[in-house]
């Protein structure tokens, strides 16, 4: 009897699929629910806290003149009794600097600039960690908030952030933001794109202190200074090309307490805009998360193969008129568009665009394609610059070994 031949073949193939299918979509749905329980702490109001803890704002912004007047108005406006902002201009060649200076300049010294040459990038450090690194040095303030130059926060976004790291005594506090997404293929790719990420990372772990798994997201990352520096700073991650997540990892293993929250009422973020934008950034992320290791992203393709599984399975039931299998690759379509759904709620996104998830997918195969050649290569140009960044994100993920 030759396997899958036959009714007991067929029987045997459907229930086959049932569990690839529709059964994986299902527990993908129970991990997310999971998740969602583990991250979605953090409120309004602001939780009431003894005193009121200095913080200095980090911002570095390269090339970002269209933004970051909008990211520094927003920050100054928050409503946090004690904090002040330092910019740093990383090597601009637009009207960067101009912007951050007329700002300070306005600001009644609550903010600072710091301006970073062309030719003031030390050998081994990428821009965005030099540029930080180099903010933070002389920083007095008990907490330190980095943020990039293209977010922008709600008032109230840093004294609920802070308040709940300091009455949980967290050391390191991150959130994930909404993403403002205007033309079509925003709306489409990133919020799934983003996603993606989260789900190579299992980054609701990064809540669970009895487990590996670490997650940053460098938009909005809330740091203890003191844990900053224990475990060197930006200069431990200096060479890699996601330092908001190495750092992240060596926090926690060196045993500092360490979250991650959905904050997408407290903060937007607008990323790429064009297909190339995409292609670079995210495989710049998804090489840099993986350490070079290609077997994240591969699994990241499969479940998106799995996915696009339920559009062919439909069709086909469809033109063999196979009604039980019609009914399984229903069932698979509607937990695979409803759990994409949840994927684009989550960003701040219609969840409408579930349903064209079929040209969705294609263009994640090829952001994974891109990464995978990233892997291979180590080579990632980004915001003008090219890097080459050999073995060094294996080894920086491991972090330092455990204090004590």
């Amino acid at each position: 009897m030759v396997l899958f031949s036959g009714t007991l073949g067929r029987v045997t193939a459907l229930m086959v699929y049932m569990v690839l299918g529709p059964g994986m979509w299902a527990m993908f749905a129970l991990l997310m629910a999971l998740a969602y329980g583990r991250m979605n702490r953090l409120k309004r109001p602001a939780t009431a806290m003894e005193g009121t803890p200095t913080v200095e704002i980090l911002i570095p912004a390269k090339d970002e003149g269209e933004r970051v007047l909008d990211c520094l108005e927003s920050v100054l406006a928050q409503d946090y009794p004690d904090f002040s902002v330092t910019c740093v201009n990383d090597r601009s060649t637009d009207n960067t600097g101009e912007i951050m200076d007329g700002v300070a300049a306005k600001a009644g010294g609550k903010m600072r600039v710091i301006h970073v040459p062309a030719e003031g990038l030390p050998a081994g450090w990428l821009g965005k960690c030099h540029a930080l690194w180099t903010a933070a040095k002389g920083v007095t303030a008990e907490w330190i908030l980095f943020i990039d130059s293209d977010v922008k926060v709600a008032p109230d976004a840093l004294s609920c952030a802070l308040g709940l790291a300091v009455n949980r005594k967290y050391d390191a506090v991150s959130i994930m933001t909404k993403l403002d997404c205007e033309g079509f293929m925003e709306h489409l790719v990133l919020p799934l794109a983003a996603a993606s990420v989260s789900a190579m990372c299992a980054v609701s772990l990064t809540n669970n202190d009895n487990r590996k798994p670490a997650f940053a997201n460098g938009q909005f990352f809330l740091i203890r200074r003191s844990a900053y520096e224990a475990v060197g700073g930006h200069e431990c991650v200096k060479d890699h090309i996601t330092e908001d997540v190495a750092l992240m990892r060596i926090l926690k293993a060196r045993e500092f307490r360490t979250r991650l929250y959905m904050g997408r009422h407290f903060a937007s973020t607008r990323m790429h805009s064009t297909y190339l934008q995409m292609l670079n950034g995210w495989g710049r992320i998804y090489s840099g998360v993986s350490s070079r290791r290609p077997w994240r992203i591969l699994a990241a393709m499969l479940v998106v193969l799995n996915a696009l599984g339920a559009w062919v399975m439909l069709v086909m039931a469809m033109v063999l008129r196979q009604e039980n299998l019609f009914a399984v690759a229903g069932l698979h379509w509607i937990l695979v568009t409803s759990v994409v759904a949840v994927f684009y709620h989550w960003s701040g996104n219609p969840s409408r665009y579930a349903l064209l998830f079929p040209m969705a997918g294609g263009v994640l195969l090829s952001l994974y394609a891109y990464a995978l050649k990233m892997c291979a290569t180590g080579k990632v140009a980004w915001r003008g610059t090219s890097y080459s960044y050999g073995g060094l994100l294996a080894r920086s993920d491991r972090g330092p070994p455990p204090r004590g």
